[in-house]
Formats: structure tokens, sequence, C-alpha cells
């Protein structure tokens, strides 16, 4: 019978917050524990990604659940809600590891408060828009230059490689493909997707 997250506290994370009480996403990066990052990758249970990563709905009751409809290529700043600051995950953690679905690209997200929704989504569009290092285009770039022609080409980002699957598909937890692309298992490792729109 699995367990509960309540005795995994009680038998291997103590002290026990009072922020379990009160709901594993609610407060800020001030409530709770702050599990570290070689914990955080052995734990026995899987983290509880919050609802708004995993895409899942946050508000089942109300008629227009809350969903998160961003694509990657923007600055989170239009997908940015009032959960910004909750924790990504039950119980919070300093470090997550996301793995992108179809590359196998790693993207590392830290925040020692605690990784909260919006050091997910910037982290996401940091990696995404930092330079795609081609070889063949930047050795054909210096040499147009060496001949005088010019231009405003900054190279490639790497969500130039992901076509028009650029919009966030959400967050999961899925260890036999993070064990096939990693070659070892830890609880602190989620699996990105990215989608059409």
């Amino acid at each position: 019978m699995p367990r509960k997250w309540e005795e995994v506290w009680e038998t291997e994370l103590a002290p026990v917050e009072k922020y379990i009480e009160i709901g594993p996403f609610k407060g800020g990066q001030n409530v709770g524990v702050t599990i570290p990052y070689i914990q955080a990758a052995t734990l026995s249970l899987p983290l509880r990604i919050h609802p708004l990563l995993e895409c899942m709905p946050w508000m089942p009751k109300i008629t227009y659940p809350r969903y998160i409809s961003w694509n990657v290529v923007e600055f989170p700043v239009t997908a940015m809600i009032k959960e910004r600051f909750q924790p990504a995950t039950s119980p919070k953690v300093e470090e997550l590891h996301l793995l992108h679905d179809e590359t196998g690209w790693s993207i590392r997200i830290a925040n020692r408060l605690g990784v909260n929704v919006t050091d997910v989504l910037t982290g996401i569009f940091d990696f995404f828009a930092s330079p795609l290092a081609v070889r063949v285009m930047e050795q054909q770039y210096f040499e147009k230059r060496e001949y005088g022609f010019y231009d405003t080409f900054l190279g490639y980002r790497k969500s130039d490689a992901l076509l028009n699957k650029t919009y966030f598909d959400g967050i999961r937890y899925d260890p036999d493909e993070a064990f096939k692309r990693l070659n070892y298992r830890a609880t602190n490792v989620m699996v990105l997707s990215l989608n059409n729109c």
C-alpha cells in the first residue's frame, strides 16, 4: 500500500510545517520546508506538480478552469497569474530538472527558497531563448562578413529548432522517460511537453 505524503513528512522530512494543513500549494516562499537537491532526488514518493504546470484544471468546479496558455518564445509575462509565487511542487524543492520530451534537452531550474511557478516559466523561456550552436551556419555568416555583407542575423535560438511546437503543454513526472534519457532515476526530474497552438 503506497504511503501518504503526511507519513513521508513525519518519517523522512521532519519537522512538519503548518502549510501542509492549509494546502500543498498555498503560501509563498517563506512558508514551509524547502527540500535540498540531493534529498529531493531520492524521495520515496514522486513530487506533486502544481496543477497549472501540469496543465490540469486548477478550479474544476468553475465553468472555465484555469490553464496556462503560453508560447515559450515569448516572455512569460502573458502567462503570469496570481498563483505565480506558489511552489511548483509539493513539497518545495531547491532544484528541478526538466527534460524536453522530443529533443532530450535538459533545463535546470534552481531557487534556494524553493522553486515556484514563475521560476519554472522563466527558466523555460531563458533556455529556449538561448543561442543554438550551429557551426556550419556560423561559418557561413562569418565568411559573408569577410566579403562585406552585413545583416542583423544574430544566430539561431533553441526555440527555432522546435519549429511550430512552441506552446507549453505541461510538465509531468515520468521516471521511465527520465531513466531512458539520463540513465538514473530521480524524483525531481520532470518531462516538459510542448505542442502546437
